[in-house]
């Protein structure tokens, strides 16, 4: 990653590259976008390269200078593909639900922003996901963001999912945009809201995929944790969570080892991780939990399989865990929440 650029906020560089191919679609070149600024075209950066959030900002400044139109994001949404995201865009493909790509996407924003985040809020009926940003984030960002998920919702589900709400920041002018986005979300838009606000129907979002893989899924997640550590995701969390992913695949995770792998002591690491309001324990049971809940998915893996790649040392103790975080043990979950023949098929 030689043309890495590590600042103490960045952005994935093909994330910028989708904004610069849809000027240029526009007719403007790169040169017209930097007007006379020294800044280097993101497409013609290496893989997983990174430019500093001040950098997507000009973008956007020069986006509205160049086009005119309110309506721009939702055009440089189209410039944006899954494999756009690095190994984040694999892992989201490989979801079991809808729920689990905003899952995903909220664990791992710091790949496409480390400024920039995502809330998710389930009420019985609803569920609703908003934009948490750094001030140095223009409120565009999150338009690109629904500019791209919401045509990978009906990419991953072979159907229109339409939200119930959309509320967005800014406030449009031209009547042509503003229908535009009301016919691209299927609901009409409210504009000048206080916050960015995207909702959907639940029992849509928690509707299991045919598509879900839970090894690809397992793969990209240490692919993403290997990533973050490599580029400084500005979370401390993510570089351990990446650690135990990493030993999780060898048999018991320990505090000690995770440490040393890190090259810190356990105290140290056990402060840093204090600071982020959280124990080791608790980002291991995390971890642990999330990753059961994608196994438990996958028919072919038994119950003792999960639980030794979960790096319990029987079955009981993952049964007590698990009844723990859930109410249930593993194989009622599994009955409860995973239909027949909705199990994930995994290709062998």
């Amino acid at each position: 990653m030689d043309e890495l650029l590590v600042c103490k906020h960045s952005a994935l560089a093909s994330c910028a590259g989708a904004l610069v191919s849809a000027l240029e679609q526009r007719g403007h070149d790169w040169a017209d976008v930097r007007a006379g600024s020294k800044l280097a075209d993101p497409r013609t950066m290496a893989e997983g390269a990174r430019v500093p959030q001040e950098h997507l900002r000009f973008l956007w400044k020069r986006s509205a200078e160049l086009t005119r139109d309110e309506g721009f994001p939702l055009v440089a949404a189209g410039f944006l593909r899954p494999q756009t995201l690095h190994a984040l865009g694999f892992s989201l493909l490989a979801a079991s639900s809808l729920h689990e790509v905003c899952e995903t996407y909220q664990r791992h924003f710091h790949v496409v922003s480390t400024a920039a985040a995502i809330d998710i809020h389930r009420t019985p009926r609803t569920y609703e996901i908003k934009s948490v940003c750094h001030p140095l984030v223009n409120v565009e960002g999150f338009e690109l963001f629904l500019g791209f998920i919401v045509p990978l919702f009906a990419s991953l589900t072979r159907e229109r999912v339409t939200p119930l709400r959309v509320c967005l920041r800014r406030t449009l002018n031209s009547r042509a945009v503003i229908e535009r986005y009301n016919t691209f979300f299927g609901v009409r838009v409210e504009f000048g809201a206080e916050e960015n606000l995207v909702v959907f129907d639940r029992a849509v979002m928690s509707a299991p995929l045919g598509s879900g893989n839970t090894s690809v899924r397992a793969a990209m997640e240490t692919i993403i944790g290997q990533y973050l550590t490599e580029v400084g995701s500005g979370e401390f969390r993510t570089m351990v969570r990446a650690q135990i992913l990493s030993q999780l695949q060898s048999g018991a995770v320990s505090e000690d080892a995770v440490s040393r792998g890190l090259n810190m002591s356990t105290s140290t690491l056990a402060r840093r991780l204090r600071g982020e309001g959280l124990n080791f324990r608790e980002l291991l049971q995390e971890t642990q939990k999330s990753l059961a809940l994608q196994y438990l998915q996958d028919a072919r893996l038994s119950i003792s399989e999960i639980g030794f790649r979960l790096g319990f040392e029987d079955l009981s103790s993952l049964s007590r865990s698990f009844r723990r975080w859930t109410g249930l043990s593993p194989r009622e979950w599994r009955r409860r929440h995973v239909r027949d023949g909705a199990m994930t098929a995994l290709a062998a």
